[in-house]
């Protein structure tokens, strides 16, 4: 995954800034396909969401449809698609979770920033397969 490094800022202010609960947004982009079939996202835009569960925030995420068909609408204006989407993990770690693996179709893809103590632990990508489970993606910082 290709990431520009102002993107991958708003994702960690909007962590903090949203503490204690877990904070979610929408990846928009590319994804890029290789000769040998391999898959590489590229990140254009980030979408922050409202995490709209009314319980259990500190440890799960939902985003409204609505708001998921808005973003994925202006999306498409500029030849774009919704690539993913992140979330924060607050004192667990940055692995996808049972709910996560309800929450992502096949090729989508989760970007998952682990805060511990309001502290950054590690960011991590997981792409989901065709066949189920998640592969995890090397995130590039780019400028």
């Amino acid at each position: 995954m290709k990431l520009p490094r102002r993107q991958f800022e708003i994702i960690q202010e909007q962590a903090f800034r949203e503490l204690p609960y877990e904070c979610c947004g929408l990846l928009v982009g590319i994804q890029q396909c290789d000769y040998r079939g391999n898959v590489e996202n590229i990140v254009y835009e980030v979408a922050p969401c409202r995490n709209c569960l009314y319980h259990g925030k500190e440890q799960s995420f939902e985003i409204a449809h609505h708001e998921y068909l808005e973003v994925e609408r202006e999306a498409r204006m500029f030849g774009y698609d919704i690539i993913g989407s992140y979330h924060s993990h607050i004192n667990s770690p940055a692995l996808p979770s049972l709910h996560d693996v309800d929450f992502a179709s096949p090729g989508h893809t989760l970007l998952i920033i682990s805060l511990t103590n309001a502290r950054p632990r590690e960011v991590t990508a997981w792409q989901r397969r065709e066949s189920g489970g998640f592969h995890q993606e090397q995130i590039r910082v780019i400028e």
